[in-house]
């Protein structure tokens, strides 16, 4: 075998040695990625978008707040969490699937404008929904004897739909603002 041989089939073990690294540093970063997405749907609640015939997006995020807070004493005040949902442009309404424990409460927080008619409504689960204005006064409730509410927002601001269960309960919600 010439140098020149050596030197080609050098080239070519080098070349598949780098095509095996490459490929398996993309299969090991692959796998990461899609484990680290699966993680992080599985912690939150998951949000669908009620969209008119115009295409629109939403989006969920935690505020800067603290996400939990927990009592000194536990069995006697719920675990309260809270998410902030927001309606891009043009989009009127979400669905929210999630569930709740007994001890729990889960808060929504929805930037709305007075004169806005907001609709809440529970299309599954054992829950209560209680519509908080931004001067924190109660404006309305929807449980399951009374599956919806509906009103014309007074104030500008955030506006809280707490959810609480006598039980464990998943459940599904529609929100939609006009």
């Amino acid at each position: 075998m010439n140098d020149q041989q050596e030197k080609t089939k050098l080239w070519k073990i080098y070349g598949i040695l780098m095509g095996v690294m490459v490929g398996g540093a993309v299969l090991i970063l692959g796998g990461q990625a899609a484990w680290n997405a699966i993680q992080q749907n599985m912690s939150k609640a998951r949000i669908e978008e009620n969209k008119p015939p115009s295409t629109n997006s939403l989006s969920l995020s935690t505020p800067q707040a603290p996400a939990e807070v927990r009592s000194q004493t536990p069995s006697s005040a719920p675990l309260i969490s809270t998410e902030r949902v927001s309606f891009n442009e043009g989009s009127t309404g979400a669905t929210i699937r999630d569930s709740v424990t007994a001890n729990q409460r889960k808060r929504y927080l929805l930037n709305c404008g007075s004169g806005q008619r907001m609709t809440v409504q529970i299309r599954q689960g054992d829950i209560n929904v209680t519509i908080i204005s931004p001067n924190n006064q109660t404006i309305g409730n929807a449980a399951n004897g009374v599956s919806q509410w509906q009103d014309q927002l007074p104030n500008s601001g955030d506006y809280i739909l707490e959810i609480s269960a006598p039980n464990q309960s998943g459940y599904i919600i529609n929100i939609e603002v006009l």
